[in-house]
This record gives structure tokens, sequence and C-alpha cells, in this order.
């Protein structure tokens, strides 16, 4: 019987598959954490191989553990990291060179260099972005240009790019589907996400051959099958991977609002289902296509979140488990007014710093690490704070809760702070993995398991809610000295 739904859920630090029965409950998870390369200051590279291998692996442990042959699974979901860019031979499968992720910052001056050319207003009005190297198109050119054997590879009519979703399906299918879904092309800087078309205007602008990029289409589709792990397995859904926690969190009504607190922190909020540019320096971007249904969100990206936390304990050594944050957190000074810029990979919005730096502010012989860590999570209650004020102002919609999910949600701590300087309500949704729980979604609604969205609304479920205790005047003036101190970053920059 085909009682389950394998999600792939390929993220910036590790891969996972997630095993859902046909309730949409999380029946098994297998996680491995995988290399990260740091070539030069501000270059984050992944080996796609790796990421590839770890997948494979991973999949045939978790059908091994649970004694389940690939009859069992009904349909594969895929979510990834958003952006990180491939490109392959086609002939052989080999990537030309590493996978160069979101978080690279190596075509900065390129990006300047095409802002006094006032490219970015164009590029905004197309594309929905902010001409920043985060997105694919200028890692795709980088590659392009520095790469000999990609050169000779495209002149043999065999270089291909995806990102990572189309570098797992490619792999997964043995090279018979090259597809996107229109979520993850909504991120490459190179689609025009209005028309639903590669836009011939920003491939000339960035120098990217047509012929190398996949077909787009929607999140719910027949992305074609695996026969890797015995008889074939459907691929029925695709989304990057805050759009699935979109998805996973049933924000499909315009206002509704979710923020993802990873790797790095995802604030998007539904805006409907008409193109808005952004005036607060947001992003636009697609939410979804389903059944032909298209949505807009706005978006605001924090580069540094989880990684943070992951830097306190890997370079710091100030902890040995991510968990110990939340006793950490409770133990700092209350009078210690500690601030922290995490700009360790630059500034996300609304700032698009490339070049800014993390910096401390406050530092005093009482410093402890308890305090450097409550100003490492407050850090992203502050952030979180100015991507709402921006939200706000673009939509004209007041935010009054926020559905939030991602590792970083289980410490209280943090989202006590969260709900303290936002002023407003947190919800915790009782299955924290939105992320799979979306590719989950999409999946089940192409092999009919729901019928379309008002299935997955009533299938989501809150587990707390965490309100503030925190005076609004307090939280306002912790806000001021916040501003006083990013700026200062911004501007040292």
């Amino acid at each position: 019987m085909r009682d389950y739904l394998l999600v792939i859920d390929q993220g910036t630090t590790s891969s996972r598959i997630v095993l859902y029965n046909k309730k949409f409950e999380i029946y098994d998870i297998l996680q491995k954490e995988f290399n990260q390369y740091f070539p030069r200051d501000g270059w984050v590279e992944h080996n796609a191989n790796e990421i590839w291998n770890d997948v494979k692996i991973l999949i045939k442990k978790i059908l091994k553990k649970n004694k389940l042959k690939s009859n069992n699974i009904i349909s594969i979901g895929i979510t990834n990291q958003r952006e990180t860019t491939v490109l392959w031979n086609k002939k052989n499968g080999k990537p030309v060179y590493n996978a160069i992720v979101w978080q690279d910052r190596r075509t900065s001056e390129y990006c300047l260099g095409l802002k006094k050319r006032i490219k970015d207003k164009k590029i905004q009005q197309i594309t929905g972005l902010t001409l920043d190297p985060y997105f694919s198109a200028t890692k795709i050119q980088w590659i392009l240009k520095n790469v000999k054997s990609a050169k000779e590879i495209l002149k043999k009519n065999n270089l291909v790019f995806g990102t990572i979703d189309t570098w797992l399906l490619w792999n997964l299918t043995r090279g018979k589907s090259h597809l996107t879904d229109i979520t993850n092309a909504s991120r490459t800087m190179i689609f025009d996400s209005k028309k639903e078309i590669w836009s011939e205007d920003m491939l000339s602008t960035f120098g990217i051959p047509k012929k190398i990029l996949p077909k787009v289409v929607e999140n719910s589709y027949d992305f074609g099958s695996t026969d890797l792990f015995g008889s074939a397995i459907k691929i029925g859904g695709m989304a990057g991977d805050q759009q699935a926690a979109t998805i996973g969190q049933a924000c499909f009504d315009k206002g509704h609002s979710k923020s993802t607190y990873g790797t790095g922190c995802f604030l998007l909020m539904n805006i409907g289902n008409k193109f808005k540019l952004s005036k607060n320096r947001l992003l636009t971007t697609v939410a979804f296509k389903i059944n032909g249904k298209k949505m807009f969100c706005y978006e605001g990206s924090i580069f540094v979140a989880g990684s943070a936390i992951q830097w306190l304990r890997d370079n710091l050594n100030f902890f040995k488990n991510s968990k110990e944050t939340d006793k950490l957190y409770k133990k700092a000074n209350k009078e210690e007014n500690v601030f922290f810029v995490p700009a360790l990979t630059g500034l996300g919005a609304p700032y698009w710093n490339a070049n800014a730096r993390g910096s401390f502010f406050g530092l005093t012989r009482n410093t402890s690490k308890e305090d450097i860590v409550k100003a490492t999570l407050d850090s992203l209650s502050y952030q979180t704070y100015e991507l709402i004020e921006c939200m706000e102002k673009d939509s004209k919609i007041k935010i009054s809760e926020i559905k939030v999910d991602g590792g970083m949600i289980n410490n209280n701590s943090f989202l006590q702070s969260l709900s303290n300087i936002t002023q407003i309500k947190i919800i915790r949704p009782e299955n924290i993995e939105t992320t799979s729980l979306g590719a989950a979604f999409l999946a089940g609604l192409q092999a009919g398991i729901i019928k379309n969205t008002d299935d997955i609304k009533k299938l989501w479920k809150k587990n707390s809610i965490s309100i503030p205790n925190l005076k609004k005047k307090k939280a306002k003036s912790n806000v001021n000295k916040w501003k006083n101190v990013i700026n200062a970053v911004n501007n040292f920059y």
C-alpha cells in the first residue's frame, strides 16, 4: 500500500528526509549536516555532489529503517535552500564548479557597477527583487565568466543551470526532468513574475543564455518519477523553502504572515494576486501557484539567524548544544545594554549592504557570554521588527500576529523576546517542520489526497501563543537604541 509521502528538505547546513503519513503527521525524520566551504572572505560554497549523495543515502536509510519499499511511497515533495546556484554538464552530470550559496557575496562589486548604470530600478520592476549578490543571476554570470570548463561545455550545448531543487530533480529522474517551480524561479533575478517567463531583458543584462535554463511550472505538478529506490515513485510537489513554509503555515489569505528562523530569517506576507512593488526595500516574490491560482508576497530577508547561534557554538565555543541558549538567555544581566548586529555575511532587508560585517556595541568588563547570547537572539527580534515596519508601510495592513517556524522557535526565551520587541502575538504551530509540511501538502495535492488550499487550512494547528510582557514604552526605547546601532554599522561599511 502507498501510505506515505516522502519529503526532501534540503537546507543550507543540512539535508533531511521527512516521512509523512496520509494525515500529514510526521512518521520519521533523518538528517545529515554537510560541509560548508569559505574559500575567501564573503564566499560561501557547497559541494553539489555531496548534497545529492547525502539525499540519496538518507532516502535509502529512511526506507530501510522503517521497513518500507518504494511502492509504499505515494509521492515525493522537494523543498530547498533558494538562490543557491549549480551549473553542470548534462552529458556526465558533473558540476563545473561548487554550488555558490545564497549567502555568497563575491559579486558585490559587480552589483555596485550595475547600480551605477541605474539597472537596479529596471531589475525590481521586472523581477520584484533588489539588485544584490543574494540572487542566482550574478552567481550564474560569475561562473560563466570565471570557470573555463563552463565556457567550453556551453559551446557544445551541454551546460545546464539549476537551483538546488532542479539539481536534485535532475538527478532523481536520471536527467529526464530539467524543471523548476515558479517560486524558485522568482528568486533568480532573471524571471518575470508577472508574465511567468524568463526575462529576455534580464538575460541580456547578465549575459545568461536562455538555453541553459529549466522549464518553469506550478508548485503542484507532475515533475516526473524516480526509479533509484526500486519501482517508480512520482515527484509531485516543489517549492523554495520559505514559500514551502508559507504553504505549511496555511498563509493563503491576503495579510497572513509567517516568519521562519532557520539559518537565516525570512518574513513573508501574502499580498494577494497582484504584483506590487515595495517602496521600503522589501522583495516582491511569488508565494505559490496552485491549481492555476497565483499569489504574491512581500519578503524581508535576514541573512544570519540560526547561523549566528552556530557561530557562537562552533567558533566561540560558548556552548555545546544550541538548546542551551534558552537557559543562557534567562541568566543574562537585564541591566546590560549589549547589542549585536549579526552581519556576518552582510545585511539583508531593508539595508541591502553586502559589505557590512558583524559588530558588538556596549561591551563592558561585566559582559558575560550569557549577555552576548541574549544580544544575539534579541538582534533577530529587532530585525524582525524592522521588517514588520516596512511591510505595514507597503501593504497598509496592520500585522497583529505572525506564525513562526524553524529550528530556533524551540527556544521559548527567543519567542518571548520576539513578542516583546515587536509587541505582537507570536504563534507557534503544532508541527514546526512547516517547510517539509508545505512540500508534503504540494505532493499530496498532486496525488489527490487533498483537493485544495481549504483542505490545508483545516489541517493546520497551533501549539502555543506568546504575547508581550514588556511595556510598549520600554520596547520602543530599545528599538530606538537598536536603530542607532544598526545605522552605525550600515554607515561604517
